[in-house]
């Protein structure tokens, strides 16, 4: 996903260090946290990428509350290590409540919820991983039943090929409120727990629609062709073209 200082699709906005959210975008992430009734304490990120984004804005959003602990998920070292030295020299205040975790999803994730304690509840969950559209799902499967009532996940890429298995499939459970927010062209989407399980029908409609989205045809040739071949398609076609294929921009 680009820097929005250079992404057309996103409103300029200022920022300390580089991310990946428009200023409308960080604005209702820190209004999401400071406005809950029941001040957030457990806040899990996917993708802090150099930490300018959602990173940087969760925690001054916890210290400006006095309570709360972000945990940060990064999957590319060197992207890692650049984060954790933006993080110290911009949020040095917020510094205790911020774990970060390397590695992908799919692996830290069963870990960290294995190490909460008993009884823990996630509060807000904010998914910007990949952009293989199956991580979002495997995401939010691992980590909504461990949402309290009331409780936000939320996810970027809403509109790109990341979110277009993940907003649909959200959107027909009906113990979640859901929306997505066009900020940007690249999408924010908010879904708020309003109930700790859906209704058998709702779920299944959910799956159903899942089920297909993952038959498309477009999707299958995506998921299946290994990473060393798009390196070759995209030498070899224009950008807009690799961005459709393989990440779902149009």
């Amino acid at each position: 996903m680009p820097d929005p200082q250079q992404n057309p699709g996103c409103r300029a906005a200022a920022v300390e260090i580089e991310g990946q959210l428009c200023a409308e975008e960080r604005r209702m992430l820190t209004d999401t946290i400071l406005g809950m009734v029941e001040k957030p304490r457990i806040i899990v990120e996917v993708g802090t990428w150099l930490g300018g984004g959602s990173t940087a804005h969760i925690l001054r959003a916890l210290h400006k509350n006095g309570e709360g602990h972000l945990w940060g998920m990064e999957a590319t070292k060197d992207i890692y290590d650049k984060m954790l030295a933006n993080i110290s020299a911009a949020v040095p205040e917020a510094a205790d409540r911020f774990t970060p975790l390397f590695g992908f999803s799919s692996e830290v994730l069963p870990a960290w919820i294995k190490a909460l304690p008993p009884g823990s509840k996630i509060d807000l969950a904010f998914l910007d991983g990949g952009d293989n559209p199956n991580e979002q799902i495997e995401e939010f499967k691992l980590l909504a039943p461990l949402t309290r009532v009331g409780g936000v996940i939320m996810g970027h890429d809403a509109n790109m090929r990341k979110g277009k298995w993940f907003v649909p499939y959200v959107s027909l459970l009906d113990n979640w409120e859901s929306k997505v927010f066009d900020y940007s062209r690249e999408g924010l989407f908010l879904a708020r727990k309003i109930r700790e399980e859906p209704s058998t029908e709702s779920f299944n409609a959910a799956e159903r629609q899942l089920s297909k989205l993952q038959c498309k045809p477009i999707d299958l040739v995506a998921r299946m062709l290994p990473s060393s071949f798009k390196g070759v398609v995209l030498r070899v076609v224009p950008k807009p073209v690799f961005d459709f294929l393989f990440k779902g921009r149009k």
